[in-house]
């Protein structure tokens, strides 16, 4: 009698945990089924056509997307408005600050028609999202660019995160902060 009092309690507390525990994973980004999803929603999958945009640093460079086996090696200019033929998706991890980063191999068509095979690593959240005065680095649909309310803490806070990363240094950390503070 008390085994099956004790396997009620079990089956009444998932049943009560399970709504929370769906609605929790639905929330955050996930690598799974060979598909990454984006806090936005936006997916990352096998034989799409990623497009990348601009670099943000202030030399051109991109910020949030790495050659992979380059560690520091920031892309650079040669790669704006190009396309990634995404050929496989690998090496999903998480920052000690929460960054999430991919590993993407797959075939570059730079601006002028060539193409060349490439790996990156990417920040998808940080490449998709719109920091303050910064546009994307990755061209997604409107609907799936992170969209949180303007906060200058928040704001001040993710600067600084990027800059003990190294995307930025300390000197376009001061500036992006001066201009967040300026435009209140």
């Amino acid at each position: 009698m008390n085994q099956l009092k004790n396997a009620m309690e079990k089956l009444i507390l998932i049943f009560l945990l399970y709504p929370i525990m769906g609605i929790a994973q639905t929330d955050l980004p996930r690598f799974e089924n060979d598909t990454l999803y984006s806090t936005s929603g936006y997916k990352i999958y096998k034989g799409q056509i990623l497009r990348l945009a601009s670099g943000t640093a202030e030399n051109g460079k991109f910020r949030f997307i790495k050659l992979e086996n380059g560690g520091q090696h920031l892309l650079n200019s040669i790669y704006d408005n190009a396309t990634i033929e995404v050929k496989k998706l690998y090496d999903y991890k998480v920052s000690d600050l929460g960054n999430r980063y991919i590993g993407i191999y797959g075939t570059i068509t730079y601006k002028d028609g060539s193409k060349n095979k490439i790996g990156i690593d990417i920040n998808f959240d940080k490449a998709i999202e719109n920091f303050q005065g910064l546009p994307s680095e990755l061209i997604v649909p409107e609907e799936f660019k992170n969209k949180k309310p303007f906060s200058v803490t928040d704001e001040i806070e993710r600067l600084f995160k990027l800059y003990k990363e190294g995307a930025l240094t300390k000197e376009e950390f001061e500036a992006l902060k001066k201009k967040i503070i300026e435009k209140q």
